[in-house]
């Protein structure tokens, strides 16, 4: 039973030093894979022009900001964003300075529970080089405008945090602010001669002259006042609203109201978004509203008060409107569309339509194979244009019956209600917890009747049929959702034209299949990179390295990197369950430090291995019979074994490992470095991390009845009396609330040799710590010792353990080391090696692979 020592000699634990950029706290700290087709793939939320009408700029939730003539549509540059998990990167508005040399951007760009913040990015126009930052504020930014002169830049937020204004002048600090808001602000526009009005959702028009001081304000009538405008003389104002599609006029420098145009018939959506003509003759207007499946902009004639004719747009919202010198108009609308129209409506250009699928209205009608490997779709909305992608044969077919041999979504045998587009999804009645404002757009029942599957705005969500979460995945807008028939794998269709396979056991993403609208190009690949393209696609994928808050990342092409077209690895994928064999080892090692090489990164993308091992032989304070004699070297010998799966073996990289020996393993030592580990795993791109934390030594139950809670028992614990050991312990409460953090954003496995006193109730131990994407492995069942031996030099369990990470716990012998397989080695080596008086014990919330058996 003796492992030997050559098996880790050669395994040291190190650190080496990263640079602050790459430790910046709500960022991804290694490569990203980011889809970019060459145009925005996530809603158009601001557009802006120059002064010349020659540079447009758009942001997006595709976390990008893009640079395009005006000219001609054709794309000059693509900035992107410093990124981290969730909506970290997200922009919500735009500006370019009057002279074109300068975008600036804002949005939900940093704002996280470590750092709560927001920021507005100055990039140059010409290179895309971050140019500046402006931090410190204290919500999401919604609107960004430049005032004629450039020198200034008005900036209106979220919640009710008002308005600030900055000054180039003195190296963009604060000018002036109004918090006296009580909603978010979405609009806010200069004068020529300096004046700014702004519009709340308190339901009021601001007006401040040219000093920053308010001059007047008017209750518009409307709750949600959305955009504004100045006319180019300065003698209107008009507004546009979110919550209706009338339009209000009010005087410049009064605000007096003025004959409204007319919008009599336009009784569906909202006409938020609103602009002059250049030469004030024309007012235009677009937002929700739709007619025929198109969404128009609204031209009124005689400066609002003429006639009004509807020019053609987008399939989706008006988001910005932007006049241009000679009567042109430039639009943004959501779908993402760009266009030029004439004053008479006609395109200049042929419009930029998006390049992706549009998955809206398929929530019925996604189907999937029973092995989850083709996936029936349609390229337009509500169904037009069928196609379906076949994953065995890596083929994209648009003609024929492509429903053949799938089914649709399951959504009748269970009682899920008010689950199509609404926030209040309901099972038995019972309101399902998603987030305020979350908005539910599609459901699949899994084949065995026991499980859902909810796509909402924000996450894909699964639920077991008492409603208890099971796991929860960002999502790009789930707008379809189906459940393959052998109950593997969740297939999303989402607003992003991406289609993507999650694991239906713990929900991560697997594979994302990208069509091109054009009807023949492709590309789909896994989260490590690997990836299946027709040529025409296979520029289409890009690795993302973030350099910190005050640098422009990084980005270079997946296609650039050795041993990263494998059509025949992305085949694999789904029948072996999302896991690549040990064999690839080498070559992935090769092809990871390629992508480090190539883009300067510091770590190679894919998930990261955290460890932390624990062994507390001696206590400070307790009876000498109290102290063990393996423990600490449980952790050190547990440390070297997690460190060489990290070590240049697929499937993990080096992360955050660290051990705690004797005096090093204090209580608030231990919380610390569990906190860090959780920090490393919210940032890591796609919550694939894992981290495997392994306590050896003494553990108490206190309390009688539902009132008991175990305390595991660090060094500096003091055994003298129960008060003492709950002061000093490291109760069940605060390591469920670590270990929780930690699971929202990867696995967690723990290892828990924690009952050699047999005063530990091992079943209370693995209950109240285990929960979703956490595994609890303790070491003896209740009212058993935990063995140590001189001739093991460890405990049992931790001597079976690290023999179970070797070839022998490989009982399939393909090269991996599944949960099952760990834990089933465990139980019986170690019930073997103590004559049946220890017997392990497992609470599993997740399977499948972990370890690669090299040894």
């Amino acid at each position: 039973m003796r492992r030997t020592a050559a098996v880790f000699a050669l395994i040291a634990a190190f650190f080496v030093a990263a640079p602050a950029w790459a430790q910046t706290p709500g960022l991804y700290d290694r490569p990203i894979l980011v889809l970019d087709p060459g145009v925005h793939t996530a809603p158009i939320r601001r557009a802006d022009v120059d002064a010349a009408g020659e540079i447009a700029v758009t942001g997006s939730h595709d976390k990008t900001v893009r640079l395009w003539s005006v000219k001609d549509g054709r794309l000059l540059r693509t900035i992107r964003l410093p990124v981290g998990p969730g909506n970290v990167g997200k922009v919500f508005t735009v500006a370019i300075s009057p002279d074109g040399e300068t975008v600036a951007a804002g949005g939900w760009t940093r704002w996280n529970e470590a750092d709560r913040q927001d920021q507005i990015y100055l990039f140059d126009a010409a290179s895309g080089a971050m140019s500046g930052r402006i931090e410190g504020l204290p919500s999401v930014v919604l609107h960004l405008a430049f005032s004629p002169d450039g020198r200034r830049l008005a900036a209106t937020l979220g919640g009710a945090n008002g308005l600030r204004v900055f000054d180039r002048a003195v190296g963009w600090a604060e000018a002036f602010r109004d918090e006296d808001y009580d909603g978010r602000s979405h609009g806010a526009d200069f004068a020529a001669d300096g004046r700014l009005a702004t519009t709340s959702f308190d339901g009021r028009l601001r007006l401040y002259d040219a000093d920053g001081a308010l001059s007047a304000v008017v209750e518009t009538g409307f709750a949600r006042p959305f955009g504004v405008a100045f006319s180019p003389d300065g003698r209107r104002i008009v507004v546009g609203f979110d919550d209706t599609s009338e339009l209000r006029l009010y005087d410049g420098r009064t605000l007096a109201a003025l004959p409204a145009p007319d919008a009599g018939g336009i009784g569906n959506g909202d006409l938020s978004e609103v602009a002059w003509s250049a030469d004030g003759a024309t007012l235009f207007a677009g937002g929700r509203y739709g007619e025929d499946g198109t969404f128009p902009v609204i031209a009124w004639a005689r400066s609002g008060l003429g006639a009004r004719q509807a020019l053609p747009a987008g399939l989706n919202t008006v988001m910005s409107l932007r006049p241009l010198p000679g009567g042109d108009l430039f639009v943004a609308a959501a779908d993402p569309w760009l266009g030029r129209l004439r004053a008479d409506g006609r395109p200049r250009w042929p419009s930029r339509a998006p390049l992706q699928m549009n998955p809206r209205g398929q929530r019925h009608t996604l189907r999937v194979s029973f092995d989850g490997l083709s996936v029936a779709f349609s390229f337009a909305a509500r169904g037009k244009d069928p196609a379906r992608f076949d994953l065995d044969m890596l083929t994209l077919t648009t003609v024929g019956t492509p429903e053949v041999g799938l089914a649709a979504p399951e959504q009748n045998a269970l009682p899920v209600t008010d689950w199509d587009y609404t926030t209040f999804p309901k099972l038995n009645g019972f309101r399902l917890p998603l987030q305020p404002h979350e908005t539910s757009f599609s459901l699949a029942i899994h084949p065995d009747g026991k499980r859902f599957v909810l796509g909402t705005h924000w996450h894909l969500r699964a639920f077991d049929d008492s409603g208890k979460e099971l796991w929860r995945r960002t999502a790009a807008g789930a707008w379809a959702v189906n459940i393959s028939g052998d109950g593997r794998y969740a297939v999303a269709a989402n607003a992003d034209g991406t289609i993507r396979w999650h694991a239906m056991e713990d929900g991560r993403e697997l594979l994302a299949f990208f069509p091109f609208n054009d009807k023949r190009n492709w590309v789909v690949w896994e989260p490590d990179g690997r990836f299946a393209a027709t040529l025409g696609a296979r520029s289409a994928l890009r690795w993302q390295v973030n350099k910190g808050w005050d640098t422009t990342p990084v980005t270079v092409p997946a296609s650039a990197i050795p041993n990263s077209h494998r059509p025949e690895v992305i085949k694999r994928v789904l029948p072996l369950g999302g896991t690549m064999q040990a064999a690839y080892a080498v070559e992935e090692s090769k092809r990871r430090a390629a992508i480090k090489r190539l883009t300067g990164s510091i770590f190679a993308p894919g998930a990261q291995l955290h460890s932390l091992a624990i062994g507390v032989s001696t206590y400070r304070s307790g009876a000498p019979a109290k102290n063990l004699q393996w423990a600490d070297e449980d952790a050190r010998d547990l440390h070297a074994a997690l460190a060489a799966q990290s070590e240049d073996l697929w499937p993990y990289q080096k992360g955050y490992n660290v051990m705690l020996r004797d005096a090093e393993a204090t209580g608030q030592t231990i919380l610390n470095q569990l906190e860090a580990i959780g920090r490393k795993m919210a940032a890591a791109p796609g919550q694939s991390d894992f981290a495997v934390v392994h306590f050896s030594g003494h553990g108490a139950v206190v309390g009688e009845g539902p009132a008991r809670e175990f305390y595991l028992l660090p060094h500096d614990a003091d055994l003298r009396s129960v008060s003492r050991i709950r002061r000093t312990g490291l109760s069940g409460t605060e390591l469920r609330q670590q270990v929780a953090a930690m699971a929202e954003h990867g696995r967690v496995l723990l290892l828990l040799d924690a009952c050699r006193s047999g005063a530990l109730d091992a079943g209370l131990l693995r209950r109240t710590l285990a929960g979703r994407n956490v595994t609890v492995l303790t070491s003896s069942s209740s009212d058993e010792d935990s063995w140590e031996r001189d001739e093991w030099r460890n405990g049992a369990f931790t001597e079976v353990l690290l023999e179970g990470l070797g070839r022998a716990g490989d009982t399939d012998s393909n090269g991996m080391i599944s949960v099952e397989e760990l834990v089933g080695y465990v139980s019986r080596q170690v019930r073997g090696l103590t004559g049946g008086k220890q017997n392990p014990a497992v609470e599993m919330r997740f399977s499948g692979e972990l370890f690669a058996s090299r040894f």
